[in-house]
Formats: C-alpha cells, sequence, structure tokens
C-alpha cells in the first residue's frame, strides 16, 4: 500500500503540503500571463490537485523500477516519457478549465493563458521528476533501515545461540564431577537441567518475554545449581511487582547468576548469599544482581562470555537506551541492569 494511503492522517497531510506549491504554481501563472489573482486561483487550485494525484503514482513505478537494480537508459525512458505525457494531459486540462471559465465567469480567460502554459507544463515535468527523486530517496533510507534491523536480528541471533551451550559445558562439567560424589545428586541436577533447557529453548525462541518469565527462568537455573551448591547457596529475591509486565529480551538473566555463581559462590568455602533486586521507575527497569566473592581466591574475576554476551546484546537491541554496569565493593560483586521497560498488552 502506498505510504500516503496508510491512514487518512497521512493523505490530509499530503494534501497539506500541496497548498504551499499551489500558491506558487498560481504566482508563476500570475507572473506570466495577463491574468488576476483570481482567474489564477481558479486555474491552479484543480490543477494543483490533479497534479497532487498524479505525483503518487511514481511511487508505483519506482518500486517496479529500483534504481540500483535497473538499467540507466531504462530509467530515463521510463521516467521522462511518463513525466512527459503527465505535462500534456495537465496543459490539456488546464485548457479546456480555462475554455470553460472564458464562457460565463472570466471572458477571454483560455487566450490570456496562452503564454503561461509552457511554463506550466514546464514545472509540472520538474516535479513530476522531482517526485521521482524523493520516493528513490525514501526507499534508500527504507532499505537501509530495514538492512540495519535484519542485521541486528541476525546479531542477536547469533549472541543468543551462544548462551545455551555456555551454559550446558557448564553444567555437564558440575555433573561429571558430581558423579563421583554422589550420584543421586547428579541423577537429580540432569532431570532439572533438561528442564532448564526445555524452557530456555521455548522462550528463547521468542523476541521478548514478560520478565516474570525471564525470572522464573533464572529460577530454573538455580534449581539446577542448587543440587550441586545445596546449603552453600543461598538466594534473596526482592522483586518490584510493576517489574513483571516489563517486556525484555529473553535468556537476559541467567548469565548474571551463572556469573554470580562461578566467580563468587565457586569461590567461597561455605558458599553465599546471592541477592536480586528489581526496581521499575516510570518507563525503565533497573535490576542488580549482587552476590559475595573471595577477593583472594586463585583464579582472578574476568568478564566472561555471559556478562560479555549480555552487554552485547543491550547494545545491539537498545543503543545507549539500555547498560550493564559492574561494581565492586570489598567482597561484594554487583551487576547493574538498566534497560527500558516495554509493558505487555493484556
Amino acid at each position: 500500500m502506498h505510504p500516503v494511503f496508510a491512514s487518512r492522517t497521512n493523505f490530509l497531510l499530503y494534501l497539506a503540503a500541496w497548498i504551499p506549491f499551489g500558491a506558487m504554481l498560481g504566482f508563476v501563472l500570475v507572473l506570466s500571463a495577463p491574468i488576476s489573482w483570481i482567474e489564477g486561483v481558479a486555474v491552479t487550485a484543480p490543477v494543483a490537485l490533479l497534479l497532487a494525484l498524479d505525483c503518487l503514482s511514481p511511487w508505483y513505478t519506482c518500486r517496479y523500477l529500483p534504481l540500483r537494480s535497473t538499467l540507466a537508459w531504462k530509467l530515463l525512458t521510463n521516467h521522462l516519457l511518463a513525466s512527459i505525457v503527465l505535462g500534456g494531459i495537465i496543459l490539456l486540462v488546464a485548457r479546456l478549465l480555462a475554455r470553460g471559465l472564458s464562457l460565463n465567469t472570466f471572458p477571454g480567460l483560455d487566450v490570456r493563458l496562452r503564454p503561461a502554459l509552457p511554463v506550466l507544463g514546464g514545472m509540472v515535468v520538474l516535479v513530476y521528476l522531482l517526485a521521482i527523486a524523493l520516493y528513490y530517496a525514501l526507499f534508500a533510507v527504507q532499505s537501509s533501515r530495514e538492512a540495519e534491523i535484519l542485521a541486528r536480528e541476525s546479531e542477536l541471533k547469533a549472541l543468543k545461540a551462544q548462551i545455551n551451550p555456555h551454559f550446558l559445558f557448564n553444567s555437564l562439567h558440575s555433573i561429571s564431577a558430581l558423579t563421583a560424589v554422589d550420584a543421586s545428586r547428579a541423577r537429580e541436577m540432569c532431570i532439572r537441567l533438561s528442564d532448564f533447557l526445555r524452557s530456555s529453548l521455548r522462550l528463547g525462541e521468542r523476541v521478548t518475554i514478560p520478565f516474570r518469565e525471564e525470572l522464573a527462568l533464572a529460577r530454573n537455573y538455580l534449581d539446577v545449581e542448587q543440587v550441586r551448591f545445596g546449603d552453600r547457596l543461598r538466594v534473596v529475591q526482592d522483586i518490584d511487582e510493576g517489574c513483571g509486565d516489563c517486556e525484555v529480551p529473553p535468556l537476559l538473566v541467567q548469565p548474571l547468576v551463572e556469573n554470580a555463581i562461578k566467580h563468587g559462590i565457586a569461590t567461597l568455602v561455605e558458599g553465599g548469599e546471592i541477592c536480586m533486586r528489581g526496581r521499575r521507575s516510570a518507563d525503565r527497569m533497573r535490576l542488580v544482581v549482587e552476590n559475595e566473592f573471595d577477593p583472594e581466591a586463585p583464579s582472578t574475576r574476568k568478564t566472561g562470555i555471559g556478562l560479555s554476551n549480555v552487554r552485547n546484546r543491550l547494545a545491539t537491541r537498545y543503543g545507549n537506551a539500555a547498560q550493564l554496569d559492574v561494581e565492586v565493593d570489598g567482597t561484594r560483586y554487583r551487576v547493574v541492569l538498566t534497560l527500558p521497560c516495554g509493558t505487555t498488552q493484556r
């Protein structure tokens, strides 16, 4: 569908945009021929309306003849021929209109308008060619936006595809370690792991999900790790009720809690606490994932694929509107996630 016809507002705005051009066209006719302002308006108004409607047609021809894939001679031939034909039609309509007006309202208008007809024809051709150029510019912008969207979607899919293999590798490593120590716990972890992967694959196919579903997925992951750590892993959750309706990319929180366990709880002999706090303010949400860690642990804490993946996904989807900050305070490690909060429609 033509964008002008997409809504009534677009159509009315399009017609309103032609009012200044109609005034300019009338001014040129008055200067080019011995006619009065009233006579100029009487001729210009219907001619400008007809030209406005005719200038909608290049949108279809420009789509049929793409600028990059159409030969230059074919472009010039088609568009020049169309502009000349349109110019001839407009001139014919103007002459017939002037002849009709000269019979009763403005005697001799058809004769006095003749000096302005070449100027009118030239302006029609130029305006039509300008409309063609504008449509090609519009298509170029639209194509650029679509290419950018496709590139972002491809990047998001690639980043999302890194999450499950990364998590699965760590989980299988944990199951392997448990097998030699406690076979029943290893079996329970396998069952919970399959439940988590089933949920993550189902939610991962969607572009966004309500935060309550994302939080439930993170809890499923924590249930898997709870089998391995037992009482060493303690979770405190303080989430505003309003956060649940916020739409977020899937598999966004799980890498944060996985990072907290791998680089935090796992480094402490007695384990520790993971605290998740969520606050919503107007159209933004702030999530804090905080955990204890041992700063003297042999392996230095580094931002691995988990946090890097989340940061890249946020930048790809939201640009500068979302951010991921990392804060270290003594033995406390804090990840602060801030992002726009689109809400689900009920």
